[in-house]
């Protein structure tokens, strides 16, 4: 998808949740959410592996901001701590059941095609719980990527029929965000947070039921 096109996407998806928002009809949280067979946030899970691109620590401070004024607004939600703000590429599945070093040597070889290259992070939208930074890719190298990784991992499930590349700032914990989402339309609809170049993808296990600990990187894989 070319940038229009991704905006048109965006667009799209912001028409649909925060209508959802708006209206109070956010569903309450299901703590039974069912990933590869296992409650996603029960404590004794192993982690996931998932590749990820970090997002560049010269863009926490604005989109840290960002988070501050919804947290004044409403203080019940979750506000991801920047060192975890990422751009999720795929889940591969829980740490017991995938070889870490089968999926580091695939992603290596998808890898091995793409350079380094820029992402713009630019205007706030949501999901049904998740409140997101965009994320815009000019030469859809993300997009490509993770296409390929469904070619390298045929048994993998597409949740979505698109790629929807995006940072998670908040979770909504409650049913209604609706103030959250008023002042996202009044103010961070289009706000400019900045651009990042990306070097390496990470390979990580991730943990969703804990504050603390949530990511540790396993592997890095350099573009070149």
């Amino acid at each position: 998808m070319d940038i229009k096109a991704q905006e048109e996407l965006f667009e799209k998806n912001w028409e649909h949740y925060s209508k959802i928002m708006l209206e109070d009809r956010v569903p309450l949280f299901d703590d039974n959410v069912i990933y590869s067979g296992r409650k996603l946030y029960d404590k004794n899970n192993p982690p996931f592996l998932a590749s990820i691109v970090k997002v560049s620590p010269k863009l926490w401070e604005n989109l840290q901001q960002i988070q501050a004024e919804f947290d004044r607004i409403d203080s019940r939600h979750t506000y991801f701590h920047p060192i975890y703000y990422h751009i999720t590429l795929k889940e591969f599945g829980w740490e017991d059941q995938v070889d870490l070093k089968e999926i580091t040597e695939k992603m290596t070889k998808i890898l091995s095609d793409f350079p380094p290259f820029n992402l713009e992070i630019r205007g706030i939208n949501c999901f049904e719980r998740i409140i997101f930074a965009q994320v815009f890719d000019k030469k859809k190298y993300l997009e490509s990527i993770f296409n390929k990784i469904f070619e390298e991992f045929p048994h993998l499930e597409k949740y979505f029929p698109f790629y929807l590349p995006h940072v998670s700032l908040t979770r909504i914990e409650t049913t209604e965000a609706r103030n959250i989402i008023s002042k996202i339309n009044e103010k961070y609809r289009e706000v400019n947070i900045g651009s990042m170049k990306v070097e390496k993808i990470q390979i990580v296990s991730a943990r969703p039921y804990l504050s603390v600990g949530r990511i540790e990187i396993k592997e890095h894989i350099e573009l070149k």
